[in-house]
This record gives structure tokens, sequence and C-alpha cells, in this order.
């Protein structure tokens, strides 16, 4: 029999036996574990939560610029206005803020979706329990 020990340090595959020896493994019944060996478990695993990572909104938007399409996009903008218009014309305002409206616009979108993908998943955890 396994210590809480190795059960804490995931030595025991407990998906893989039966239900019946996972309660002997983890040294408790079906009816749960009394306070004091609750307190015990406490201090040995710790609390039962997720860490939440407070993630900045700008950086996680500004992250949806940095990949391929956007490098193409970024790399058009700039040539439209340093390269398209050589011989001493004016530079191409119209084409670059349409391409960076474009750009924003994308990464607008991307990181709306990821927002909404992510608080769905928090609600349907909430909803469930």
């Amino acid at each position: 029999m396994a210590s809480l020990e190795d059960i804490k340090n995931e030595a025991v595959d407990l998906e893989s036996i039966p239900i019946e020896e996972v309660f002997t493994q983890l040294k408790c019944t079906r009816n749960g574990l009394t306070s004091s060996d609750g307190e015990l478990r406490l201090q040995l695993f710790g609390p039962n939560k997720l860490e939440e990572k407070e993630e900045s909104k700008l950086l996680k938007f500004l992250g949806f610029m940095w990949n391929p399409l956007s490098w193409v996009m970024e790399s058009a903008a700039l040539m439209a206005i340093f390269v398209a218009n050589g011989g001493g014309k004016q530079p191409d305002w119209q084409d670059f803020v349409g391409i960076v409206v474009l750009l924003i616009i994308n990464s607008t979108i991307s990181f709306i979706e990821e927002n909404n993908a992510g608080n769905v998943g928090i609600w349907k955890c909430l909803i469930n329990r």
C-alpha cells in the first residue's frame, strides 16, 4: 500500500485501479474523511484550489499582433510608407492607415473571441457545481 506522500508525488496511478482500491490507497471511505484526517490532508497537500494568474489585457491584446499574418500586415504597412512611393513622393498614408486599421480589427476580433472562450469555461465550471 502506498503512503499519502507517494500519492502526493503522483507515484501511484489512481486512474487505472478500481474505485474500492482507490479508497484503500487514499485511506478513506465513500463517506469522506474525519475532520482530523481532513486537517492532516490539508497540511500535507495544501488547499484544493487553482492558482489564478492575473494577465494584462493589453499584453494579451498585443500578443495577437505577434504572429506571421500580423508580421506580413505590419511589413505591408511599413512598405506603404517607405518603399511604395520612392523618388521623393509623399508616403502612402491611406494604405498605411487602412492596413493598420485591418491589423487592429483582426487583433480585436481574436482578443474578443479568446476572452469570451475563457469566460465561457469559467461560467460552465461555476454552473456545473
